[in-house]
């Protein structure tokens, strides 16, 4: 491991940033559920992943009924990627964008909020550094306004349709899609940023759905060029280890946990109906 930044943390904990290129759907998902089963064993470090999607991919929230949303067999066609995640929320489709995931303890996040901290509370403390970040490199970001939060409710699949007291916006839009869930007594994140705004093909989606696809969205080129796009990942891992205190340290999956990634995806996210076997406590927008 490659430490980038040696200052002084106030706790013992250390943030692995994780950058894993493009990666398919079910890969993606499992890695993540490696990292978080691997957090909530050994509960020393926080870490935050960015990753792309090939091919171009539709996630699903864990309670959604993808049967009842889409056509699996215009999905192949169109070389659409279709996996179920395990934090919830709802539909996000992955094309130009950056993707991440964040995984904290409890405990940590506790101690930084208070001991009687709201699942929203914890939500907004661990993504709070990214909107930073975006501030800091030139995004006008900002968690969504009480009026932003009423409207978009009618429409039942698609992440951007709707905001939550943890959305990020940009301007009039929504920016960042976000779902969290607790396992293992660790916070969980799923996050989606935009590069450019990318609608998936309509004939993918059942009648019922066709019309909820087109959705305003902001982006991260409506306001930084390529090169500064480029860079989020890192300028985010560095504002993290700023705000939470946490030794940077520039990480890949160990062993145990790509062996792991490996089994889970094609045991478990390579179907999209994987069983739903674990109560879940989570919040999406």
């Amino acid at each position: 491991m490659t430490i980038t930044s040696t200052s002084n943390p106030d706790n013992n904990l250390t943030l692995r940033f994780i950058n894993s290129g493009a990666q398919p759907p079910e890969y993606n998902m499992a890695l993540d559920e490696a990292l978080a089963i691997s957090l909530a064993q050994k509960r020393n470090f926080c870490y935050l992943r960015f990753y792309r999607w090939y091919p171009a991919s539709l996630s699903f929230g864990y309670n959604q009924r993808i049967e009842r949303l889409i056509d699996f067999e215009e999905a192949a066609r169109h070389k659409l990627g279709i996996v179920r995640r395990m934090s919830g929320g709802k539909m996000v489709f992955h094309a130009d964008e950056h993707t991440f995931s964040l995984g904290m303890t409890a405990e940590f996040i506790k101690a930084a909020t208070g001991s009687n901290a709201t699942f929203l509370d914890m939500f907004k403390f661990a993504i709070e550094p990214l909107v930073e970040a975006l501030l800091e490199q030139g995004v006008p970001a900002r968690f969504a306004a009480a009026r932003e939060m009423e409207s978009g409710r009618r429409n039942h699949l698609h992440c951007y349709a709707a905001a939550a007291g943890h959305s990020i916006f940009a301007g009039q839009h929504k920016l960042i899609g976000a779902a969290g869930v607790f396992r293992g007594d660790c916070l969980i994140i799923h996050g989606s940023i935009p590069i450019s705004v990318v609608a998936p093909p309509t004939k993918v989606f059942l009648p019922d759905h066709t019309g909820s696809v087109n959705i305003e969205m902001a982006a991260l080129s409506d306001f930084l060029p390529p090169g500064d796009i480029a860079s989020i990942p890192d300028y985010a891992a560095k504002v993290y280890s700023r705000h939470c205190k946490c030794l940077l340290i520039n990480d890949l999956p160990d062993e145990n946990e790509l062996s792991l990634a490996t089994k889970l995806a094609r045991e478990k996210y390579s179907q999209p109906d994987w069983p739903q076997k674990s109560a879940i406590t989570g919040a999406s927008g």
